[in-house]
């Protein structure tokens, strides 16, 4: 029976792209930067740190580069402030109060950098749901290995949007949930054990 739930961040819990857009829009024009949509921000959620960026602009030269994402890192942040509560996705904050109030050990496992990650959740109210958080690694499935160390994995789920989620929980043999309601495009529906269209649907998987 599951009773411990490990969550990506970017693209599961929080909408964060929606706060790196702005967060580009800002400096476009004194780096010369290429037009960059919201699409383009969700395909690069899951890369860390400099891979993150250069998924997004992969023309930029990389002194530009090096230049470029501390100055967003910043932006983003005070986006995500301004944002709060409301760069969560709809539903994901009444579920992690509802999933810890009926006694369900809670985890993060993100790539993204402990500032950002624990910015965020500072940011949106939800951080005291949490065990444990572990982050800034770009190897998930050792951060997973680390998180569910010395305990059964049938009673662990996984809660991600990415290949890198559903590689980590299945190469810990624990479920993979996929945040369809979040950035889980449909071509990696497949990739996970069952998908939820909705946060409140992981009752149907932890019952």
């Amino acid at each position: 029976m599951i009773k411990r739930i490990i969550f990506d961040m970017d693209g599961t819990l929080c909408d964060t792209g929606k706060a790196t857009l702005t967060a580009i829009k800002m400096v476009e024009n004194r780096f010369n930067l290429p037009p960059i949509t919201y699409a383009d921000v969700q395909n690069a959620m899951g890369l860390a740190g400099t891979e993150f960026h250069r998924c997004m602009f992969p023309d930029l030269p990389e002194d530009v580069l090096l230049k470029l994402e501390p100055v967003i890192d910043l932006l983003e942040q005070d986006a995500i402030q301004s944002l709060g509560s409301d760069v969560l996705f709809p539903g994901v904050s009444d579920l992690l109060e509802a999933l810890w109030q009926a006694g369900y050990e809670l985890h993060i496992a993100s790539t993204g950098s402990k500032s950002h990650v624990h910015g965020t959740l500072d940011a949106t109210g939800i951080e005291s749901f949490f065990t444990g958080i572990s982050c800034g690694e770009p190897a998930k499935i050792a951060m997973v290995r680390r998180i569910i160390a010395d305990s059964d994995p049938q009673e662990w789920a996984m809660v991600g949007d990415m290949f890198k989620d559903s590689e980590a929980a299945r190469g810990n043999n624990i479920l993979a949930l996929g945040a369809g309601f979040g950035y889980l495009a449909k071509q990696d529906f497949s990739l996970f054990d069952a998908v939820l269209g909705t946060p409140k649907d992981i009752w149907g998987y932890l019952r």
